[in-house]
């Protein structure tokens, strides 16, 4: 190496080495990383000591860190509440977090317990008791799916760790279900939707009635393509029926050739 260079790499070191103890200075003298403030909008969502918890140690001393380390701080807290959030840079040593609660789809009845379905896919059990602290949350007025022990497992093996699961249910299948059903003219009186299995393949039971007084059931295909025609069908067929088919009754949809067959409970 020439005596210039060394010369020049002297000059580098020398400033390094002062920019690095004026650093030093600063932060000792006044905080200058020291995170200075997380604002929380809206709120009113959680509690903030459940935030200020899960906000990393070493970012209180150097808020750089939270920068680069938003994800494990999010999901601190989003693994165990039925939270979104979404964290900020908003000025030197300060944060601007949104925290919203998940939007609920539906109710769940999976293994003999109640779950909440989000529109985005996760899941959780209805007795969370973390999710009693989440305010603003809108519970579902939707007839409660039955996902059928015979069907595959409703909650990826490999999903979150906490008690908030990523969903494996067919999230676009479903909300088709629920859409066509919105447009019947008697979706009212629908109870209750069974996903399960019959004869080989995959069937949706529709309960009519409610809960100790089921009135009728209607069988279908898992695609929800016809359903709307079958529904009209029964309106013909059954004129003066306010819920669709005659009490007692259990319709069979599920063929292939777009015919129907009717039972009467207990003679299927």
């Amino acid at each position: 190496m020439s005596a210039s260079k060394g010369s020049v790499w002297k000059k580098y070191l020398i400033f390094i080495s002062f920019f690095c103890g004026a650093l030093y200075f600063l932060e000792m003298r006044y905080s200058f990383f020291r995170l200075r403030e997380v604002e929380i909008t809206p709120g009113n969502v959680m509690p903030e000591e459940v935030i200020w918890q899960a906000l990393p140690r070493k970012a209180m001393n150097f808020w750089p860190y939270l920068l680069f380390n938003r994800d494990v701080f999010v999901e601190r807290v989003t693994n165990f509440y039925p939270v979104s959030m979404k964290l900020s840079f908003s000025g030197w040593g300060k944060y601007k977090l949104t925290v919203e609660p998940l939007d609920i789809f539906l109710s769940v009845s999976w293994n003999s317990k109640f779950w909440l379905l989000s529109f985005d896919g996760m899941i959780w059990q209805a007795n969370l008791p973390a999710a009693l602290m989440v305010k603003g949350m809108k519970y579902p007025t939707r007839p409660t799916l039955v996902w059928d022990s015979q069907l595959p497992v409703p909650i990826y093996a490999g999903g979150r760790k906490g008690d908030i699961y990523t969903s494996a249910l067919p999230m676009e299948k479903i909300q088709r279900w629920y859409d066509t059903i919105g447009k019947i003219r008697w979706h009212k009186s629908i109870y209750q939707i069974i996903a399960g299995r019959m004869e080989g393949r995959r069937v949706v039971r529709i309960l009519l009635g409610g809960e100790g007084r089921i009135s009728g059931e209607i069988l279908m295909k898992d695609d929800a393509s016809d359903w709307l025609s079958v529904a009209a069908a029964l309106e013909n067929i059954y004129p003066s029926a306010s819920g669709g088919i005659p009490a007692g009754l259990i319709v069979n949809a599920i063929y292939t050739d777009a015919k129907m067959t009717v039972f009467e409970k207990g003679h299927m």
